[in-house]
């Protein structure tokens, strides 16, 4: 039994030992990893701590304490930092330090001023860098900034002027679908819509259509464009336009105008027009229904040009002589054909200042067209292209201009030819401005030196000086022969006439307007009185006498075209005209009453022949009854405008 339990404390003893030896092993051990975790953190670095932390990952109390160290590392680094966004990040990497409220604290103290102090900085210098790019980064940045409606209209800014130079429909398109916000684009998408009327742009037209981005009169838009880009009359123009945009169909005025030019494109490839072919399809021979029109009475007259028979000819062409074009034609039909255009590309004014180029452009009217460069400093200067009149949807080639830069010669498809290419005449009105030309006039022969001498020219003005589009005869002053008849530029008024060796008188005509004779003279300026104005306004226009003073009896040849303008001018108008003769002597048997009222009735008598109805005309003749200051010995004539009854309303 002794034995025994001798042996049992023998082994106790020896447990004993054991544990002891295992406890010093364990306090050896502890003693190791506080030393560690004390090394690291006299080191003060994070990364030191986190070696700590994977080299003794099961001590959690000595772990747990390198963690609560690298929270508070860390926060001194930010302390030291002092930025929002190094707060914000230590938020973010630190969720569970006991910093974090303090690092909330931070942001919610000092975050207003810090981040305005910043954002003033950065406002500063995207002003000093003061590109697109400086401002696009700080709106990017700061969209709640104060300045950024400032750095916008920046943007804005550097976007218009960097990408508009030339208001060709191309960039403004391009500008308008790369910049959808630019509050430019109300006034570009304006100008998109007169430029694209103004080139007859097809991709204008097309852009307008399907992206009718601001509120404009869509259908009117559509039509205006429509009827001018038709005009040519093309039948694969009008199959185009019906195939991208079939609603247009149903414009019925513009499927006739493709009806009518299918007649006409279908006469034209007949060998020839006989009697019988023009009886059938007088209409389009009569009236202009689009630009093939020209082509198709020039066709039916060619048998009378090549046999001279001008009453034929003038027969023919009566019923459409007021489109200048066919007047232009008449004009000139005998005359010498002009010298062959040159073939250059590329011509230059004697000077070698100015540089006119042929080409064809998008951004131009049609075909080929004549651009100008001007030399400034020894440097040629960016081409800008001729405005209408001078180029057109046909092709303009062959410039040759004088070194003023006022005279122009080019040839040109576009109207009633005599040849495949005419030669035109055309003079600038502004020397400051390269958009104010006379409508080009036909001629045989080319001499930019004395061109000026030659024509002379002048102005047509309404009653408040504005410009008019009319026709501007030009008439022998003894005679009343018409020996010549110009255009004005429709935005201008702007006219040139060839200098004639006789006394002329001139007139313009436009209806709805009343005009009178005019002299040529150093301003040669034609003015046109609106009735209703006059009407408006109770004025009455005031003559000279239209009756000559060798037979004031009788309606001259002078006096009858006088008449013949003035009810051209009355044509559908619900006014009365009054007329008043007076006269300040009489003539043979006739008193100065009596010549008067001789007078009154034969104005009456021609306006009712000319078709002015019976009822809208009221002459009356006063003698020398009515004197007038200025027209002491002058006989005159008074012209008025009245309403009558329910017209009136």
């Amino acid at each position: 039994m002794m034995f025994g339990l001798k042996i049992f404390r023998l082994k106790l003893s020896s447990l004993l030992l054991f544990l002891l030896l295992l406890i010093s092993q364990v306090s050896f051990s502890q003693t190791e990893v506080a030393n560690a975790l004390k090394e690291a953190y006299n080191t003060k670095t994070i990364d030191a701590l986190n070696k700590f932390i994977q080299t003794y990952p099961n001590e959690t109390l000595y772990v747990d304490e390198a963690l609560r160290i690298i929270d508070q590392i860390a926060f001194e680094i930010v302390s030291q930092t002092n930025t929002i966004e190094a707060y914000e990040e230590y938020i973010e990497k630190y969720p569970n330090s006991v910093q974090v409220i303090k690092a909330k604290q931070w942001i919610e103290h000092n975050s207003k001023r810090i981040r305005q102090e910043k954002e003033e900085s950065d406002y500063d210098n995207a002003k000093q860098i003061n590109t697109i790019e400086s401002f696009t980064e700080f709106v990017d940045k700061y969209p709640k900034s104060k300045y950024y409606n400032y750095a916008k209209e920046n943007i804005y800014k550097f976007q218009y002027e960097q990408n508009i130079s030339t208001f060709s429909v191309e960039e403004l398109i391009r500008f308008l679908t790369k910049y959808p916000q630019n509050p430019n684009n109300p006034k570009l998408f304006d100008t998109l819509q007169v430029q694209t009327l103004r080139y007859l742009s097809y991709d204008g037209f097309k852009f307008i259509s399907n992206n009718t981005l601001f509120n404009i009169d869509i259908e009117d838009f559509q039509n205006k464009f429509a009827f001018s880009y038709t005009q040519s009359g093309d039948n694969k123009v009008f199959e185009k336009l019906f195939k991208d945009f079939p609603h247009l169909k149903s414009n019925t005025k513009l499927y006739r105008t493709y009806q009518d030019a299918v007649a006409i494109e279908t006469l034209l490839k007949l060998p020839s027009i006989d009697n019988k072919t023009y009886s059938s399809n007088r209409q389009y021979f009569t009236s202009i229904k689009n630009d093939k029109s020209l082509d198709l009475i020039k066709k039916y007259i060619k048998p009378f040009i090549d046999q001279k028979k001008i009453s034929n000819i003038n027969k023919a062409l009566e019923t459409v002589e007021d489109d200048f074009r066919v007047k232009q034609f008449q004009q000139t039909i005998f005359q010498n054909p002009p010298p062959l255009p040159h073939d250059k590309n590329i011509s230059f004014s004697k000077d070698s200042n100015i540089k006119l180029i042929v080409e064809t452009a998008p951004s131009g009217y049609g075909k080929n067209d004549i651009y100008v460069s001007l030399r400034k400093d020894g440097q040629w200067q960016r081409p800008f292209i001729l405005p209408r009149p001078i180029n057109s949807i046909y092709n303009e080639t062959s410039p040759i201009i004088n070194n003023e830069g006022d005279v122009l010669y080019f040839y040109s498809e576009n109207g009633m030819n005599h040849q495949e290419l005419d030669l035109y005449i055309s003079f600038r009105a502004d020397k400051n401005s390269w958009n104010d030309w006379s409508i080009p006039l036909k001629v045989n022969t080319i001499d930019t030196k004395n061109a000026k001498k030659n024509f002379e020219r002048g102005y047509v003005l309404n009653q408040n000086s504005k410009p008019m589009e009319a026709l501007v005869y030009i008439e022998d002053e003894k005679t009343g022969e018409r020996l010549f008849v110009s255009q004005t530029n429709p935005k201008t008024g702007y006219f040139a006439i060839p200098k004639q060796s006789k006394p002329i008188n001139l007139i313009s005509i436009n209806k709805g307007y009343i005009s009178k004779y005019y002299s040529p003279n150093k301003d040669l300026i034609i003015k046109q009185d609106l009735i209703d104005d006059l009407y408006s306004k109770r004025m009455i226009l005031t003559i000279e006498s239209i009756f000559p003073d060798e037979a004031p009896d009788k309606l001259n040849v002078i006096a009858s075209n006088y008449l013949n303008y003035l009810a051209k001018s009355l044509e559908d108008s619900k006014y009365v005209i009054t007329i008043s003769v007076h006269t300040q002597k009489g003539y043979k048997t006739m008193t100065e009453e009596e010549l008067s009222w001789h007078q009154a009735t034969l104005i009456k008598d021609k306006l009712i022949e000319s078709g002015i109805s019976f009822q809208n005309v009221i002459a009356a003749g006063y003698g020398n009854n009515n004197p007038l200051i200025g027209w002491e010995t002058k006989p005159r004539i008074e012209i008025g405008f009245m309403i009558i009854g329910s017209q009136e309303d």
